[in-house]
């Protein structure tokens, strides 16, 4: 970055960029997304290339895989923005992947359930494991469905209480991890 950033923009860029690699998203769209955020207005590709010391082909994949995920929007012809409530954004981020992922999941574990079926008795094991797979897809693809009909302001407040029920706990019963 570039002199006239913060430090405090810096880090939280370089930490978002390191977030999103361990979760398996390309740490420079995270970067530029982080940075957009911030910011909070529309930035150029020039100044975002001046600002996070990327090249323009980097610039480039990082502002294409964003706009594949709708989490900027362009602002003209040459600028870009993303929205400013960090709820909305990952809402939106959370439904995009799991449009992209789960069916493809579901489709390769039902399929490898099929298959185990037909490879007979000796797999009844994987069968059942595969099962519970499959279940635990589905069971968090209608709880993503269900929250996807809910407002960012709703789901806020949801976590917000069910926080504050987490923390009453960790005083009552002290922070103990299940084994």
């Amino acid at each position: 970055m570039t002199d006239a950033k913060s430090s405090a923009t810096e880090r939280v860029v370089d930490f978002l960029g390191d977030l999103g690699s361990r979760w398996g998203l390309p740490a420079q769209a995270c970067r530029v997304h982080g940075y957009l955020y911030l910011v909070a207005k529309p930035l150029t590709e020039a100044d975002l290339r001046a600002a996070l010391g990327t090249s323009e082909a980097a610039l480039g994949e990082a502002l294409t895989w964003l706009a594949e995920f709708k989490l900027i929007k362009r602002e003209g012809p040459d600028a870009w923005q993303t929205g400013s409530d960090p709820w909305e954004l990952m809402l939106r981020a959370l439904e995009e992947r799991q449009r992209r992922e789960v069916g493809p999941a579901l489709d390769l574990l039902r399929d490898c359930r099929r298959e185990a079926l037909a490879e007979g008795r000796h797999q009844q094991t994987t069968v059942l494991q595969i099962d519970k797979l499959v279940s635990l897809v589905e069971d968090l693809t209608s709880i993503s469905k269900q929250t996807q009909r809910l407002s960012s302001s709703t789901i806020r407040q949801m976590v917000g209480l069910g926080g504050l029920a987490a923390r009453a706990l960790d005083r009552t019963l002290g922070r103990k991890v299940r084994p």
